[in-house]
C-alpha cells in the first residue's frame, strides 16, 4: 500500500523531452516563443476572433448592400445610430480590415509555434526511445505489474502481442511492444488543416485571389466587369422570369402563397454573352470580341476562366428602356414627326423632316423638386423628364418645355409641344460575379483537420514494456486515451503466459488517499 501512496506518475504527453518553451534561463526570443506557444494566447485568439465575426454579422458587410447607395448613407439610413456606429468602427467590411488580419494571423503564428515547439522534441523521443527503460521510467508509468518470472514469460508473450498489431522489438531479454504511435501526430495533423485553412482565408485579400462583384445589368446592356479589371464584359440579352400561379398549384403551397401577397418568384434567369476586350475603336470605345454566350439561373452559375457568375437579384419594377414623343401643332392638332429617345444614351439634337428639329437641353433620370429647382434622384431613369427645345420655321429659336411622366411645364404656351407616343420597359438583372482561387485551400485545410481530428480519437497509442532483473518481471503499459481498451488487450495477453494483470497505480492511489 505504501508503494502505492508513493506513486508519482511521469508526465508523458512529450515524453519528458526538453521543449524550448520550458528553458530555466530563457533569452527573449525565448520569452516570445514561450508566449506564441501558449495554448491559452490561442484560445484568447480564437475566442476573439469568433467575437469579431459575429460583429461582423450584425449587419450585411458593404459587398452586399445597394451599390447605388454610398456605405455611410446606407448604414445610417437603414440601422439609424448603430449602423452609423458599425460604419464608423469599420466593421461594415470587417473580414478584409487590418485588425483581423493581424489576428488571424497572430493565431498562424500560435498555431505553428506550438506544433514546431512540441512535435520535434517528441517525435525524436518515440523514434529513439530505448527498449531497457530505468526503474523511474517502469515505476513511473499509471499501468504496471511485477511477479517472479524469468524471460521465457517474456519470449511467450511477443508473438501474442505481434497478433494483436503491435510492433515488437527485443534487446538483452527486454521487450518493447508499440501500436498506433501515429495517433501521437492527430493534433498536429489538426494544426496543419488549421494553417492551411486560416492561411487561405487569409489569401482572399491578395489581389487576383479573391473576387465578389454585384454587378446590374438592363436587358441589352454591355458593361464591363471590374473584377477582371475590365478585361472582359458581359451583356444581357434577356432576362426572363416565372411566377407561381396560385390556380396551378397544390392547396397546402396555395396558402403560402396568399400569405406572401404579390408575385411570387418560381424561376429566373438571365441570357447572356461574354466579350473580351482586345484593344479600342477609332473613337476609343472599348474593341471587343465574342467570347461565349450562355444563361445563368439560380445555383446554375455562367462559367469562364476562374469566374462563375451566378443569378443573384433582378429589380422588382422594370426600368424605362426608351421613350417616344409626337411634335404636336397645338393650332391645327397635326402631328409634325415622330422622336425616340434612348434613355441610356441619349442624343443632343433629333433632326426632323422640313425643317424641324428637337434639342434635349436636359435629362433628369429620376426626377424630383429640391428647393424648388428640378433634379434627379439617381441615375436609373425611374421617373425620367426631359427639358425640350422644339426648333420650327416659324420659331427658329425653338420653343421650351419639361416634359415628363404628367407633366408638361410650358408646352401649353408653345405652338408646338412634345406629346407622349409610347415607352419601352427593361427589365434589370443582378449578378454576382465570384472568384475563389483559395476554396482548395480552405477544403484541404477542412479535410486534413477532420482527418487529424478521428486519428486522435479513434487511434491511441499503447506501449507495453517487460523486463526481467533478479527472477522478477517487470510490467508497463501507457496509452494516450482509452486506458480501459489498454487493460483489456494487454490483461488477455498477461495473463495467458501466466504473467499478472496490470494494475492502474493512479487509480490505487487516489483509493488508498480515500481510506
Amino acid at each position: 500500500m505504501q508503494e502505492q501512496e508513493d506513486f508519482k506518475q511521469l508526465d508523458m504527453r512529450y515524453e519528458e523531452a526538453e521543449l524550448r518553451s520550458k528553458r530555466k534561463n530563457p533569452s527573449w526570443i525565448d520569452r516570445a516563443w514561450t508566449f506564441f506557444s501558449s495554448v491559452k494566447v490561442g484560445l484568447w485568439l480564437i475566442g476573439l476572433i469568433i467575437i469579431a465575426s459575429g460583429v461582423g454579422t450584425i449587419f450585411p458587410q458593404e459587398m452586399y448592400i445597394p451599390q447605388a447607395t454610398p456605405p455611410e448613407e446606407f448604414y445610417q439610413k437603414e440601422y439609424g445610430t448603430a449602423g452609423d456606429i458599425y460604419y464608423t468602427l469599420g466593421f461594415h467590411n470587417l473580414f478584409e480590415s487590418w485588425w483581423y488580419i493581424g489576428l488571424i494571423t497572430l493565431l498562424l503564428l500560435s498555431i505553428i509555434i506550438v506544433s514546431i515547439d512540441r512535435f520535434f522534441p517528441l517525435y525524436r523521443a518515440l523514434k529513439k526511445q530505448p527498449v531497457i527503460q530505468s526503474d523511474r521510467f517502469m515505476n513511473g508509468q499509471r499501468f504496471g505489474a511485477e511477479a517472479t518470472g524469468d524471460v521465457k514469460k517474456i519470449d511467450a508473450i511477443a508473438p501474442l502481442l505481434e497478433k494483436k498489431g503491435y510492433k515488437v522489438r527485443r534487446q538483452d531479454g527486454a521487450l518493447l511492444a508499440e501500436k498506433q504511435r501515429f495517433g501521437r501526430w492527430g493534433p498536429y495533423i489538426n494544426h496543419i488543416g488549421l494553417v492551411l485553412f486560416f492561411g487561405g482565408a487569409m489569401l482572399r485579400v491578395v489581389p487576383g485571389m479573391h473576387e465578389d462583384e454585384l454587378l446590374w445589368l438592363r436587358e441589352g446592356e454591355t458593361l464591363p466587369i471590374e473584377a477582371t479589371d475590365n478585361k472582359y464584359y458581359l451583356k444581357n440579352e434577356a432576362f426572363n422570369i416565372e411566377f407561381y400561379d396560385p390556380e396551378k398549384v397544390d392547396a397546402k403551397f396555395k396558402k403560402s402563397l396568399e400569405a406572401a401577397g404579390g408575385n411570387v418568384p418560381k424561376n429566373y434567369d438571365t441570357k447572356m454573352t461574354l466579350y473580351k476586350r482586345v484593344g479600342e475603336t477609332s473613337d476609343f470605345k472599348p474593341k471587343l470580341e465574342e467570347v461565349k454566350s450562355g444563361e445563368t439561373a439560380v445555383n446554375r452559375p455562367f462559367e469562364f476562366d476562374d469566374f462563375q457568375v451566378f443569378q443573384e437579384q433582378y429589380a422588382a419594377d422594370p426600368e424605362f428602356k426608351t421613350m417616344s414623343f409626337s411634335i404636336v401643332n397645338q393650332k391645327t392638332g397635326k402631328v409634325v414627326d415622330t422622336i425616340k429617345v434612348d434613355l441610356r444614351e441619349p442624343k443632343e439634337t433629333y433632326k426632323l423632316k422640313n425643317g424641324y428639329d428637337v434639342e434635349l437641353k436636359d435629362f433628369l433620370p429620376d426626377f424630383v423638386v429640391k428647393d424648388g429647382q428640378p433634379t434627379t434622384n439617381s441615375g436609373r431613369p425611374v421617373n425620367p423628364a426631359f427639358v425640350f427645345n422644339i426648333k420650327s420655321p416659324e420659331h427658329p429659336k425653338g420653343e421650351r418645355s419639361l416634359i415628363g411622366i404628367k407633366l408638361n411645364v410650358g408646352g401649353d404656351e408653345n405652338q408646338y409641344k412634345m406629346a407622349f407616343a409610347g415607352t419601352e420597359l427593361s427589365n434589370i438583372s443582378g449578378v454576382r460575379i465570384k472568384k475563389d482561387l483559395t476554396l482548395p485551400f480552405l477544403i484541404a485545410g477542412g479535410i486534413i483537420f477532420m482527418a487529424g481530428l478521428l486519428i486522435g480519437m479513434y487511434w491511441p497509442h499503447r506501449r507495453l514494456w517487460l523486463r526481467e532483473k533478479n527472477g522478477r518481471i517487470q510490467i508497463a503499459g501507457f496509452t494516450n486515451k482509452n486506458a480501459l481498451g489498454l487493460q483489456k488487450e494487454a490483461n488477455l495477453a498477461l495473463t495467458e503466459v501466466g504473467l499478472p494483470e496490470l494494475e492502474d497505480r493512479q487509480k490505487l492511489r487516489e483509493e488508498g488517499e480515500a481510506k
